[in-house]
């Protein structure tokens, strides 16, 4: 495959993954306020009163736990082409080198994000945290 076409299915992807973590972050906003903050849905059973068993409640379901597993790890895949693109624009891509190392660095950021937003989820569903 040229480069030029390299680029543009690349750049192609980017787009996409891009408007579409756009809807999955407020998707999963939505829900969040919903369940956590106005306590309006209630998986897990019960409407609890505080905030800690309600997470407890939600992330506890297999269920639960598999939706809010899946919209982390979505709503992480823009984010090596958002860091890529802001080191660009503030002039740090200079040559072919740097270019590959932005986009490590940014592929490494968005793997660490990602699995920072999982952690609560995976801990429950395994009752490494519970009430």
């Amino acid at each position: 495959m040229r480069a030029g076409k390299a680029a543009a299915a690349y750049s192609v992807r980017m787009r996409r993954t891009m408007r579409w973590g756009g809807v999955v972050i407020a998707l999963f906003i939505d829900y969040h306020l919903l369940h956590l903050t106005s306590n309006t849905i209630h998986p897990g059973g019960a409407a609890a009163a505080n905030p800690y068993a309600r997470v407890v409640n939600g992330f506890g379901l297999w269920w639960g736990g598999a939706e809010l597993h899946d919209r982390p790890a979505r709503a992480g895949l823009p984010h090596p082409a958002r860091l890529w693109s802001a080191m660009a624009d503030l002039g740090a891509n200079t040559s072919v080198t740097r270019h590959r190392h932005l986009n490590i660095a940014a592929t490494t950021i968005a793997i660490g994000i990602t699995a920072e937003f999982l952690m609560p989820p995976v801990g429950i569903l395994f009752g490494w945290v519970g009430g």
